[in-house]
């Protein structure tokens, strides 16, 4: 067995069997408790003594019992009648709003929901999505079969259908733009 060096501090006690002495626990204070529980007594004292102290100076004046004064309610005025204009207004008048024509940037978009080593896995997706609707189609790259649906000539109407198969609960669906 090797030696242990004990240089610098003194080996830990054990008792009997062998086993390390537990450290010894912490002397209560009772002269703390006691000094605290009297300072309380003294406060509560202290306190009764002021309360009982101004409640025997302030004595409440006699009450007297006045006779009610009859109250006379008047009644409240009708409500006044509100004529509005605005409704006769609004009938006559037209609002044409212009809205000016969509450019075409020439960037097309494609959003793929999905890519899968197995055929029956892209296939699973493909019909929930066509659940809802919209057709998906499957392309083969290497070993992956992407589920892609697109190409779309503007974002707004990828995201649109987006969140309309997010309710069916395909939450993978990112949008790019479509390279053909």
């Amino acid at each position: 067995m090797a030696r242990k060096d004990y240089a610098g501090h003194a080996p830990k006690p054990r008792n009997k069997r062998g086993a390390k002495k537990a450290p010894p626990a912490k002397k209560k204070r009772p002269v703390l408790a006691i000094l605290l529980f009297l300072m309380l007594a003294i406060g509560l004292g202290y306190f009764l003594a002021q309360v009982s102290g101004t409640a025997e100076k302030a004595q409440p004046a006699p009450i007297t019992k006045t006779p009610a004064k009859k109250l006379t309610v008047k009644p409240l005025p009708e409500k006044p009648k509100e004529e509005w204009q605005y409704p006769q207004d609004l009938q006559e008048k037209e609002v044409i709003v212009e809205i000016p024509p969509q450019q075409d940037t020439g960037i097309r978009y494609q959003m793929q929901c999905g890519s899968f080593r197995q055929r029956s896995q892209a296939e699973s997706m493909k019909a929930t999505i066509a659940f809802q609707g919209y057709t998906a189609n499957i392309s083969h790259t290497g070993n992956w079969y992407r589920v892609v649906l697109g190409p779309y000539e503007r974002k707004r109407l990828a995201e649109k259908q987006r969140h309309q198969i997010k309710l069916a609960g395909v939450t993978t669906c990112e949008i790019w733009q479509w390279k053909p």
